[in-house]
């Protein structure tokens, strides 16, 4: 399948690399069908794109490598709506926001995306009573992953507002 893309020109997308979000994806809701994309120098950041809307185009991150201690919790009714995976089944990313300001960068540990790479069923949740933060800050995790330096980072916190 070929798409043209604002922000990668026209690609081509193997089915097999078709993600399904049953529910869309706040708040592209009309957007259904996304696929990965990841690029050497955006690392470490992967682009959500949209195959419905070509200019939709979030990225995203995996959570794990900024913050190993976080330890999301998610509901059994959206892990249902994604096939019930095992857990070595499931991707987890969060949306990223990174402003012109790049050392504002945040990302929402609330509402991770989940993806089931046994059926490409993904959802993203919204943890309840959750100690993480929507805009939790990542610029200085990101700079200890790209520069291979150490970092005590647990995410969380408090919210570091809006510079986007």
């Amino acid at each position: 399948m070929k798409i043209n893309t604002v922000r990668f020109g026209e690609i081509d997308i193997a089915e097999e690399k078709i993600l399904t979000f049953q529910d869309g994806l706040a708040p592209f809701y009309s957007s259904i069908r996304f696929t990965i994309i990841s690029s050497e120098e955006t690392e470490p950041f992967l682009w959500l794109q949209s195959l419905d809307e070509p200019d939709v185009a979030l990225a995203v991150i995996n959570p794990f490598r900024l913050f190993p201690q976080y330890t999301p919790v998610v509901n059994e009714a959206d892990l249902e709506k994604i096939g019930s995976p095992a857990d070595e089944d499931i991707l987890v990313l969060t949306v990223a926001v990174i402003p012109h300001k790049y050392e504002s960068m945040t990302t929402n540990l609330v509402s991770p995306i989940l993806i089931n790479s046994q059926n490409n069923q993904a959802r993203q949740t919204v943890m309840e009573s959750s100690s993480y933060v929507v805009k939790q800050p990542i610029f200085n995790e990101v700079q200890a992953l790209l520069y291979g330096m150490e970092t005590d980072a647990e995410g969380g916190g408090t919210d570091a507002g809006s510079d986007a």
